[in-house]
């Protein structure tokens, strides 16, 4: 009876301390595992039209969270051609743009840029507006987003705030807060990894003043390098009703003098824990 019972009993521990497990947070990734990522490794050096580009596809995710929430993300799913162009010129929306098209209709959302900030190196602001437009069907309107890159480009964050036409036929505003990091990959120029420049960070979408959603996010942008350059956004929603991904994969042209790419953006109902194919693509693998 007593071995019985040593059994069960340990059976239960196993399961509380695999369930206590389970429950642990995960890991931070592995290039802050030691600490705060060094300067070398973190200073970036975005371009100006890499910083617009950059601030437009947060934009456009954004937007996409909020049609998501106000709707749901399997009626949201589908994949819509992305035209991504941006020179970096300060105070010139017409040449820093994304434009998506998709059922329905279209989106358009444009960067101003300020002039960097070249006495304390604080960084750059850019906003980011769209009048009105369409995403999948849905009318989508009056996007505006406040983004900051600190000195060294390897921080941005972002406020932002959309109206988007519900299920209960009425526009219901939506707010995001944003912050991420940006790192480049391996310093060896012999790799592949060299061209490479990655971010990670979180966001929350808000609706009324009060949060609905977090999503995780990342990319992994390949300057071009004589060949092709190819940027993928993507956004997993941790906390909401369903899972949902958001991607934006595009190729093309990234360098120093202008950011010039087309693709697509995909959303569609998966988990945060699938593997992004896109990112062990060419040119990335």
């Amino acid at each position: 009876m007593n071995i019985k019972l040593n059994i069960i009993t340990a059976a239960i521990l196993a399961a509380v301390s695999t369930a206590a497990l389970a429950q642990e947070p995960p890991a931070a990734p592995g290039i802050y595992s030691a600490g705060p990522t060094s300067p070398l490794v973190a200073s970036t050096d975005l371009s100006l039209a890499e910083r617009t580009a950059y601030a437009n596809y947060e934009a456009v995710m954004q937007i996409a969270e909020a049609r998501i929430h106000a709707t749901s993300c399997s009626t949201s799913a589908g994949q819509f051609a992305v035209t991504a162009k941006s020179d970096g010129t300060v105070f010139s929306p017409s040449t820093n743009y994304v434009k998506v098209v998709s059922d329905g209709g279209s989106l358009t959302v444009s960067a101003t840029s300020q002039l960097p900030d070249t006495i304390d190196n604080r960084g750059q602001l850019i906003s980011v507006d769209m009048a009105a437009g369409i995403l999948k069907s849905k009318p989508v309107q009056l996007y505006h987003a406040d983004v900051a890159f600190n000195g060294v480009n390897n921080m941005m964050d972002s406020t932002s705030s959309v109206s988007v036409l519900s299920i209960n036929n009425r526009f219901d505003k939506y707010y995001g807060k944003v912050i991420k990091d940006f790192y480049r990959g391996s310093l060896d120029d012999q790799t592949n990894e060299y061209y490479n420049i990655y971010d990670w960070g979180l966001q929350a979408l808000d609706k009324l003043g009060y949060p609905v959603n977090k999503y995780w996010q990342r990319s992994k942008s390949h300057r071009d390098d004589g060949s092709i350059g190819r940027t993928v956004f993507v956004k997993d929603r941790l906390v909401g009703p369903t899972s949902c991904r958001i991607t934006i994969d595009t190729s093309g042209f990234n360098n120093e003098d202008f950011f010039d790419q087309t693709g697509w953006l995909k959303i569609a109902v998966v988990s945060p824990g699938t593997p992004v194919a896109e990112f062990g693509q060419y040119p990335f693998n």
